[in-house]
């Protein structure tokens, strides 16, 4: 008799809750995946053969087929770009509207089966100016208050829960906080997998420039004077990365970042109730359930 850990996983980010280093972690671990039957791709092999192609109106490409490798026994599908991309996550009518069905297109497409459904939830004054720093890297600038599309007091996770509950019925949802994450990678990726821990090779931790609240404050005084380059962006992070003593971009006022943090409780409290319901999972990666 299948059970979860038998079956497929299609693990959907979230941006900016540590993904790249697990996949990373992921890429490197190859041989033990290969070994349990996983059918496991580097994420640019991923992104080139079926996300782009079937999520991207207008690409040229059609998707590859999606039969399972000769040996495999299950797919491990992660990219965070299946939900949305970075620039797209945040619109008026919350955080990644079309994820649901963005995610059931790239299932259907390679045939998952009931696939365990794992994604890494963050709070809110964290994520969104992480996801508008990523953003700045590839896209037009626009200042913080631009790319705040929804309203501080309408932030919440539910919409998006729900919906990969509605276009997964049947599926497991697993849960897991990313600020729970650091340091607990391994022990993540036996949760989704089945494997031990040991199987895992991770990537060393990367020193990657941050943006800093000073490189930030700069971009937002250049834009008042006119038009803001990538060369602009990439000179103010190279110039005051985010460091000691120089910390990361916070935008919010105090009564916003308080709205926000209570919201993710909220949230939290929810799904917790949910999951005591059996309606999903959400793991205590800090507490060891």
């Amino acid at each position: 008799m299948e059970t979860l850990m038998d079956g497929d996983v299609l693990w959907l980010g979230l941006h900016k809750t540590g993904t790249t280093f697990l996949q990373k972690s992921l890429d490197r671990s190859q041989a033990a995946l290969d070994q349990a039957g996983i059918a496991y791709v580097d994420l640019e092999t991923c992104r080139r053969r079926w996300t782009r192609p079937l999520l991207h109106k207008g690409h040229p490409e059609v998707p590859a087929p999606g039969d399972l490798p000769a040996g495999k026994t299950r797919w491990l599908v992660f990219d965070e770009n299946i939900l949305a991309l970075v620039q797209h996550a945040l619109t008026r009518q919350g955080l990644y509207p079309k994820g649901g069905d963005r995610a059931r297109i790239v299932a259907d497409h390679l045939r998952l089966r009931r696939p365990r459904i794992v994604l890494g939830l963050r709070g809110f004054a964290g994520l969104l100016p992480s996801l508008y720093c990523e953003a700045l890297k590839s896209t037009p600038f626009k200042t913080f208050e631009q790319f705040l599309l929804q309203p501080v007091e309408a932030m919440s996770w539910q919409p998006l829960v729900e919906a990969l509950r509605a276009r997964f019925p049947g599926s497991e949802i697993l849960l897991y906080r990313a600020e729970d994450l650091p340091g607990r990678e391994a022990r993540l990726l036996a949760e989704v997998t089945g494997l031990p821990e040991t199987a895992f090779a991770l990537l060393d931790k990367p020193e990657r420039l941050g943006f800093s609240d000073a490189a930030m404050r700069r971009l937002h005084d250049m834009a008042e004077g006119g038009p803001v380059s990538h060369e602009d962006v990439r000179a103010a992070v190279r110039d005051l990365p985010r460091a000691p003593g120089q910390p990361g971009f916070s935008p919010w006022t105090p009564e916003d970042r308080e709205i926000l943090e209570v919201n993710y409780a909220r949230d939290l409290a929810i799904l917790r109730k949910r999951a005591a319901a059996g309606q999903l999972r959400l793991l205590d990666l800090a507490g060891g359930g």
